[in-house]
């Protein structure tokens, strides 16, 4: 079949992918945007929340395109802002899923982003050493092409590319294997929001306003089953008494409801995968019966599950530098810094799907160094989302959507610099990648109090 040519080829359309295509392409790249769904937009897709701009201590530090997404959102009456929540956030951010796939899509095509759908990668062709990727692979309708490009970043989750074309990962915690559940969040329509909360919430809501709707509306809260414990038990709706569930909306009639689980599943095996498709859809068949019969603000509710199975932890690549626990326990900040995280560790244990937080130490907030975005042997790849090289713990946090943005703006505009000054990732020049970082608006934190000295940043 024919081949493709780009300079910058972006694999995983989700929001780390939409990032970084876009910047590439704002950055002068010929760039090409690879998704297996017939959608792109990712998690975002099913409504839920871009955490986190704002460290508990109130300061953003997330903006860039992040912050670009959420002001268009609000114009398209898609998102409320950064609205202040109090619990185990500062504040939450939450959007339409169907008006955020909109917005990515948009966004791509203004960039100027060959986008294609339905792609599955199959394999990453390498030179002689093994040091640099000379083509990938991918099966779509019409048979099988191979795309070549300078620069490739590997945004699909799951590390796919970089793996196929050599690079060691850890799957899971390095000691179990264990890996964190797959969810799938149901949306529900036609709700009486605030009866909800009156019903169910064991937090303060987030509220806001909206411009086309006279009264402040709850936005965000978490809730617990421990008032229907028999029935939940009884029924088997849930494997545990006083299960947790998470509420997130824009709009004052329809809301998010994240609670399903699935343990024991690895999203990078397609049939176990398949199979927790089935299970969280009959499982969220029964959640939506369970609310509709017994929670009020749902008894004139209609539900939709969302049309895929999220995973939230498989490979994370080994990079020049591996994110630590300490890294993020003591808010620690890098040279070679490309933005910032401020969500705390998330973390929904791989054996119950129960959910536990840790909180970010010191300012609230940690640098995501550009080496954990590079994968050891490999010259002319950058992963970036939930693949980079982390620990399981660290991962908690960095696997959220709004480092994945950070990372994928971040590794757009390098991935662009060394397409078009012809050099491999590891010869970047990490100044004037971030000073092209700066004026673009992504945050670094304290960098400018930093003397960066290029020589300790070696592959």
């Amino acid at each position: 079949m024919k081949s493709m040519n780009c300079d910058v080829l972006v694999i995983g359309g989700g929001v780390t992918g939409i990032a970084a295509a876009t910047a590439a392409a704002r950055n002068g790249a010929k760039t090409i945007l690879l998704e297996s769904k017939p959608f792109v937009g990712g998690n975002a897709t099913t409504g839920l929340c871009l955490h986190n701009f704002i460290t508990r201590y109130g300061r953003q530090v997330v903006f860039g395109l992040a912050q670009e997404m959420v002001d268009r959102l609000i114009e398209m009456g898609g998102a409320v802002g950064h609205i202040p929540y109090g619990s185990f956030v500062h504040s939450v951010t939450p959007v339409d899923g169907e008006l955020f796939k909109t917005l990515s899509t948009e966004m791509l095509n203004e960039a100027g982003v060959t986008t294609i759908l339905g792609v599955n990668v199959i394999g990453a062709d390498v030179d002689a050493g093994g040091e640099n990727i000379t083509g990938v692979q991918v099966a779509l309708k019409g048979g099988i092409r191979t795309i070549t490009a300078k620069t490739y970043i590997d945004a699909s989750g799951d590390a796919d590319v970089a793996v196929s074309a050599g690079a060691s990962y850890i799957k899971g915690d390095r000691k179990t294997g264990k890996m964190q559940p797959v969810s799938m969040i149901l949306r529900c329509f036609g709700t009486n929001n605030q009866e909800i909360v009156d019903a169910i919430a064991v937090t303060k809501p987030a509220m806001a306003k909206r411009a086309d709707y006279p009264n402040p509306i709850p936005v965000y809260f978490n809730g617990s089953f421990s008032k229907w414990n028999d029935i939940v038990l009884k029924n088997k709706i849930f494997p545990n008494k006083d299960h947790k569930v998470f509420f997130n909306t824009v709009w004052p009639n329809n809301i998010n409801v994240n609670t399903s689980a699935v343990v024991g599943i690895d999203g990078t095996d397609p049939l176990a995968l398949s199979r927790a498709a089935v299970d969280l859809t009959k499982q969220i068949y029964r959640i939506g019966q369970f609310l509709k019969e017994n929670v009020p603000g749902f008894q004139n509710a209609y539900f939709m599950p969302s049309a895929f199975a999220g995973v939230r932890e498989t490979r994370r690549i080994e990079g020049l530098y591996e994110i630590t626990d300490d890294d993020v326990k003591q808010g620690r900040k890098f040279e070679d810094t490309i933005g910032q995280i401020c969500f705390p560790v998330d973390i929904h244990d791989p054996d119950t799907g129960q959910a536990a937080f840790y909180q970010i130490g010191a300012d609230g907030a940690f640098d995501i160094p550009f080496r954990s975005l590079v994968p050891k042997g490999l010259h002319n790849i950058l992963v970036a989302g939930r693949c980079v090289s982390a620990t399981s713990f660290a991962h908690g946090a960095t696997r959220n959507m709004a480092p994945c943005l950070v990372m994928g703006q971040s590794a757009g505009v390098a991935a662009a610099m060394a397409a078009n000054e012809n050099l491999s990732i590891t010869n970047l020049d990490i100044q004037k990648l971030q000073k092209n970082l700066e004026e673009q608006g992504v945050y670094l934190g304290n960098r400018s109090q930093n003397s960066l000295n290029p020589q300790t940043y070696t592959p």
